[in-house]
């Protein structure tokens, strides 16, 4: 009984017990098309430019931070280590999986080709980890500020896209926080579906229920 003890006791120290050092767990933005949705898509699809979104988060240099079980941190950041870029990405391959026709372009150049450019600012995006002694609580948040130019007749779209969520696990895996900033990121862009209306090839916000 004692050597299971101890075996167990060094195991649970292999996975949850070191201190962080400093090391960056790589978090992949986006990790899987967009799971197809209730709406469905437009008769004749969009296409849409996407520019690259605005990071004016307060602490860029980051996505998240691990607290580990015996002290010390450790980080967490996508690759190539812009965030907003990667949110940038998420939203092109979700409106794609919608049966949209998105792509990305350089920042202010916009696409004539195009029938929707959207344009945005990220406020939040981060995910965070804290172990104790069993579990490991995950937390993540997103607010991202978009406008949308429709080019059939220059109207305007602006909305914030908020997500939040928060899981626990026994065991920790990179892919467990991967997975809930994806599924967090892909609700928040969902509230852009639910919240308008396609005309022709203009996008429309629908009407508050009276």
């Amino acid at each position: 009984i004692r050597l299971i003890v101890l075996v167990w006791s060094l195991s649970w120290l292999a996975v949850t017990g070191c201190a962080g050092k400093g090391e960056v767990t790589v978090v992949d933005i986006p990790n899987r098309p967009g799971s197809p949705g209730t709406l469905s898509p437009p008769s004749q699809p969009l296409r849409v430019a996407v520019e690259p979104f605005e990071d004016v988060r307060p602490h860029k240099s980051r996505l998240g931070v691990r607290s580990h079980l015996w002290g010390g941190e450790s980080y967490f950041d996508v690759p190539g280590g812009s965030p907003s870029q990667a949110a940038t990405q998420a939203l092109v391959q979700f409106l794609n999986s919608k049966g949209w026709h998105a792509h990305m372009v350089k920042a202010g150049l916009g696409s004539q080709a195009a029938d929707l450019t959207i344009s945005g600012h990220v406020l939040a995006l981060s995910v965070n980890a804290k172990s104790r002694v069993g579990s490991t609580t995950l937390m993540t948040g997103s607010k991202i500020v978009i406008r949308a130019l429709n080019h059939a007749d220059g109207s305007v779209i602006r909305m914030t896209l908020n997500g939040a969520g928060s899981d626990s696990v026994f065991w920790f895996a990179p892919e467990d926080a991967q997975q809930l900033v994806n599924d967090v990121l892909n609700d928040s862009f969902n509230q852009l579906l639910h919240s308008t209306r396609v005309e022709g090839h203009v996008v429309r916000l629908l009407e508050p229920a009276g």
